[in-house]
């Protein structure tokens, strides 16, 4: 699990992420309390994601976000942590635990993302 650190006061934007966001659009689904809810990804990184979705759950809520990645045969489940959340706009998860496939996966996506 990798820990991001709280920015300090005043910091510009670009210092306040650990990763960089990159855009990306993907159908996911996000399961709170038992209830599976689409959703569409907006961006995404090494860190965590940010999902279009209703209802959205509430900051602090532990979710299982389900997710196609390159090269995994199934359907990934990431457990996340809820670190924004608006209704009606979103939430921004945080991925709590990788399992090594998942880090390849999610570091070829990025690649091929971030590539011209």
């Amino acid at each position: 699990m990798v820990a991001l650190s709280e920015p300090h006061a005043g910091a510009p934007m670009n210092q306040k992420r650990q990763h960089v966001r990159v855009d990306h659009r993907a159908d996911v689904e996000i399961v709170a309390n038992g209830v599976a809810s689409p959703g569409t990804t907006v961006n995404i990184s090494q860190g965590g994601v940010f999902v279009v979705t209703a209802p959205t759950p509430p900051f602090g809520d532990k979710v299982v976000l389900r997710i196609d990645l390159p090269g995994v045969p199934s359907r990934c489940e990431i457990a996340c942590i809820v670190r924004w959340s608006k209704e009606g706009d979103g939430v921004g998860l945080q991925f709590e635990t990788l399992r090594a496939i998942e880090v390849w996966a999610l570091n070829k996506l990025l690649k091929t993302l971030q590539t011209p």
